[in-house]
């Protein structure tokens, strides 16, 4: 985490995807016919075992989201024969306001379960980070084409994007309950501790080049929320990178709380011997931030110099310097005030809504669907996830899964497990076409696909499977 939020405008300007997705990590591990995370994302799905012991290793999660720089557009063959950087290329295949970059992390520190009768019990406690990064067209045209390319009133740059960067715990107590054989109901009430938040509001900011005389001007429309229980110097605007640079060896906690509150909840059905349904929501809360730094800027007009950096090679070799860039940004387009006390403010988990269905021929072949809305910046985006999976010779887990995406596009995921007695450990890739491209220029890996995802981690349970 140390140096994201620099490390995240390096990367969209350097056409990365390395830095990805707030929960965009798929179901697929929690199809493992044998992995006591069945009710992951929904508390109402039934635990096949009478207890489980995971600590540290036992679910380690890195997923990551490039909705718009995709490999093919960043380079041209030349008259010569030779493929250089299409600058333009680039910027012609990104939307007009909504392209995002996302990262996802979570580490389960501890999650403990335990069946007593009709009921099961989760103690889950676990550390998360997220961000997200939206950004316009115009936003990576200003450096890579320069203010020259956005000449007159009629033809401003507009210079928007929105950061919305999280890292914070979740302890969890999970209560499921088998009604009867068939219905099964669960919650999971969780309590949120923000460790460090920066939000970035960035709307309807245009910068201007008069044609005739090259003077440049800003209108902006900027808002900042940050908060930190790391103690940290923020007093203007080019030091909102000192929120997240403090989540690192040298943080020192000050002792400030961010609490929040979040839930799950859902059921399932089974409905015979082959066909069972449930439904589920999962991350539905906020959490309070406190002694924020804020600062509002609002149709404030600014001087610019004409480019950030000179050449797009510095770019796509990463060899920009952080600082500088930084500086630039914040002086030329934002405007470098003071950062004033703002109180508390709340931000919001990324809730999804889940219906699954699932036919089973025999324990080496289920067919599962689900169904998924992602709350994407205030709007419902859609998934659908047809997925395999299968047990054989009672110690050998599999599940293929086929994503398609309102927001991340198309995905084919993998998983496999291993289970001999109360040791259990797997593997899951939420996309295996971008596993293809690991031994690949680091350019090429981060933006030959849209989505990628792993998820891995060893569990120990108590008792027999029993489906």
């Amino acid at each position: 985490m140390k140096k994201l939020y620099k490390f995240l405008i390096v990367i969209v300007l350097a056409c990365s995807s390395m830095v990805a997705n707030a929960q965009m990590d798929g179901v697929t591990f929690t199809l493992l016919p044998q992995m006591p995370y069945s009710n992951y994302y929904n508390p109402g799905i039934r635990v096949p075992y009478r207890g489980m012991i995971g600590i540290g290793v036992s679910n380690i999660n890195v997923s990551v989201f490039n909705s718009s720089v995709i490999y093919k557009n960043l380079y041209t063959t030349n008259a010569a024969g030779e493929e250089v950087i299409d600058g333009e290329g680039l910027i012609n295949s990104l939307e007009e306001q909504d392209n995002f970059l996302n990262f996802d992390m979570s580490m389960d520190l501890l999650n403990v379960g335990f069946r007593v009768k009709k009921l099961f019990f989760n103690i889950d406690w676990r550390m998360r980070i997220n961000t997200e990064f939206q950004y316009s067209k115009d936003f990576v045209g200003f450096f890579v084409l320069g203010n020259g390319h956005y000449m007159g009133d009629d033809n401003p740059c507009d210079f928007n994007i929105g950061v919305d960067a999280n890292v914070f715990t979740e302890f969890g107590l999970g209560v499921q309950y088998d009604i009867n054989d068939k219905l099964t109901v669960g919650v999971r009430p969780k309590l949120l501790n923000g460790f460090a938040n920066l939000t970035v509001t960035n709307e309807q900011t245009r910068i201007y080049t008069d044609p005739d005389t090259y003077a440049i001007s800003a209108d902006v429309n900027l808002d900042i929320k940050a908060s930190s229980v790391f103690k940290t110097n923020i007093n203007r605007i080019g030091d909102i990178v000192n929120v997240l640079d403090s989540i690192g060896t040298n943080g020192t906690v000050e002792g400030k709380n961010n609490y929040g509150f979040g839930i799950d909840f859902g059921a399932s059905y089974k409905i015979n011997d082959h066909w069972g349904v449930a439904a589920g929501v999962y991350d539905l809360g906020f959490i309070k931030w406190r002694d924020s730094k804020v600062k509002h800027n609002s149709k404030e007009n600014v001087a610019l110099n004409n480019s950030v950096f000179n050449s797009i090679q510095d770019v796509a070799t990463i060899k920009l310097d952080y600082n500088d860039m930084l500086k630039n940004v914040v002086d030329n387009v934002w405007g470098n005030d003071s950062l004033v006390d703002g109180g508390t403010y709340k931000t919001s988990l990324k809730t999804r809504i889940l219906l699954q269905g699932y036919y089973e021929y025999n324990p080496m072949l289920r067919i599962t669907a689900v169904g998924q809305l992602y709350s994407v910046r205030g709007q419902m985006k859609p998934s659908v996830t047809l997925a395999y999976s299968g047990l054989f010779f009672n110690h050998f887990n599999l599940s293929l899964g086929y994503t398609m995406s309102q927001y991340t596009g198309q995905a084919l995921g993998f998983g496999v497990g291993l289970h001999f007695g109360p040791f259990n450990g797997y593997f899951v890739a939420d996309n295996i076409l971008a596993m293809t491209k690991v031994t690949a220029p680091t350019i090429e890996f981060a933006t030959a696909y849209k989505t990628a995802g792993v998820r891995m981690g060893i569990v120990w349970t108590i008792g027999k499977y029993n489906q």
